[in-house]
Formats: structure tokens, sequence, C-alpha cells
């Protein structure tokens, strides 16, 4: 499987990496986030994939369009609306994922470290107490997967000293520069230029971690306000509106009548069975979507 991608990727290189250097300013953006999401691939290599996977989805397309006119016989017009429409919208879609897909990665690890790191700092200070090297403190976090991508971030500074044999100091200042997350970036500078000054590591990590806690508890109370909001919001549209609605369409079923073209009986299907468990569906997938903690 690797050396289908490794191929995939160089057969993509040598067809769009011209394009891609002559239009690099136009990418320039995904450099940051390739790096941030830690995709390990360079900006060239990367818009070549998107170029060569939305150009091979928009010939697929034509041709899934074309096989189906043949067995499903479709009418001029209708073939070339779908030969039109089908492979542009497909393409367009590929292209989109695989442009934000960097973006989306470095955001979620950006967000996995910002919720973990009050309770990694809380770590990092009792062992660094003990007096144990900024080194080892890293190597120790590496084993609690429950830090999420602090511990991968970790296993990189760990990497750059003992696989490529930079000092502790260099190592962090790489990761600082790397990492999607601004206060992760500042405690791994702060670290450093604390080594570099011969200064208390240990009252650094503390007052770190002090601040981190209260920013943490701060986000949590301003999301609980913000969820009573959601109630008043949710108790209006998704319980009290679709009761009246309901209520008046029993009665309009009683007088008679329609609303383009569909019976009341039909209204109250869509809504009972579709209308109102998508909304809650929706609802909920909003709320999740901005809890701090995912």
């Amino acid at each position: 499987m690797d050396s289908v991608l490794s191929a995939y990727k160089r057969f993509s290189v040598r067809v769009f990496g011209s394009f891609a250097d002559k239009n690099k300013p136009t990418f320039s953006v995904l450099k940051t986030y390739l790096l941030a999401s830690d995709t390990r691939i360079l900006l060239r290599t990367w818009v070549s994939l998107l170029l060569m996977t939305t150009f091979l989805v928009f010939i697929s397309s034509i041709a899934g369009v074309a096989i189906a006119h043949v067995i499903l016989g479709f009418d001029m017009t209708t073939f070339m609306y779908y030969m039109i429409f089908i492979p542009v919208f497909l393409s367009a879609l590929c292209f989109l994922m695989f442009y934000v897909y960097p973006i989306q990665k470095s955001k979620s690890i950006s967000k996995s470290i910002e919720n973990n790191l009050p309770f990694a700092l809380a770590h990092m200070n009792a062992i660094s107490s003990s007096g144990i090297p900024p080194e080892f403190m890293f190597e120790l976090l590496t084993n609690f997967r429950e830090y999420g991508a602090i511990a991968a971030q970790s296993a990189h500074i760990i990497k750059n000293i003992k696989g490529f044999g930079m000092s502790s100091v260099d190592s962090l200042n790489n990761v600082a520069k790397r990492t999607p997350s601004p206060s992760f970036k500042q405690v791994l500078t702060g670290i450093s230029s604390t080594i570099e000054k011969g200064g208390d590591l240990s009252n650094f990590l503390e007052e770190m971690s002090e601040k981190s806690l209260f920013e943490y508890r701060l986000k949590r109370e301003k999301f609980l306000k913000t969820l009573s909001s959601y109630a008043d919001i949710y108790t209006a549209f998704l319980i009290t509106a679709p009761l009246l609605m309901l209520s008046a369409l029993v009665m309009m079923s009683l007088v008679g009548g329609s609303v383009l073209g569909l019976t009341a009986a039909d209204i109250l299907f869509f809504i009972t069975w579709l209308g109102v468990p998508a909304m809650n569906v929706c609802f909920l997938a909003f709320v999740h979507f901005t809890y701090p903690g995912t």
C-alpha cells in the first residue's frame, strides 16, 4: 500500500509539479497548515496530489455518466445536464476536501492541545520539581496518550534530540515553530528561554499551569452560560414551534385544503418524521462542535 501511494505521489509530481511551482503563491497558505498538521509532505507534493486526484475524479465522473447513459438511456437534455453538473460538482468537492484537510487537521491538533494543556502542564511541573532534565520530562509525556496531541508533539521533541542530534533548546524551538497551538508555542519557547538563561524551570511551569487552568475554567463557565441560551432557543424552535404548527395542521385537516399541493396529512408526515428529527440532529451536532472539549 505504501509503495502504491509513493508511486502515485511521484506520478502526480511528475505531471503537475511544474504547475505547482508556478502557482506556489496561490497555495502558499497551505504550507503553514501542512507543517502544523504533521502531514509530513511538501507543499509541492500536496498541490500535485490535489490537482491529480481532482483531474482523475473529473475524468472518472465523465466516464461514469457515459456508462450510466448507455445502461439507462437518458434523454439528451438529461444526459448533457448530468455530463456537466456531476463531473464539475465531484471534482470541485474533491479539490475542496484536499484544500481543507490540512487546515481542519491543524485546527483539530490545536484544539486537542488546548484542552489537555492544563493537565499536561501540572504533570510537567511535578516532573520538573523532582529535578529531571527537560528532555526526559517530554519523553515521559509521550507515554501518556490521554494528553492527545501533546504526546505526539513531545515525541517530535525527543525525535529531534535523539534522532537528529539537536540540543534541547533547538528541538523545543523547532517544534514551537510548527505547533498550531499558540499556548503550547508559548510554553515551549518559555521553557527553551528558561533553559538558556539558567532560570528556575519548575517556577515557570507552575505559573503556566495555574494560568492555563484558570483559562480552562473560564472557557467552560462561558460555555455553560452559552448553553443556557441554546436551551431557550431549543425550547422555542424545536418544541413550541412544532407543537403550534402541528395544532394548526390538525385544524387545517378538519377544514380541508392544501399548501403547495400538499395536504395537511402530508405536511404532518414530513414535519413529524423528517423535519423535527433533522432539526434535532442539526442542533445536537451544533452543540457538539461548539463544545470546548471537542
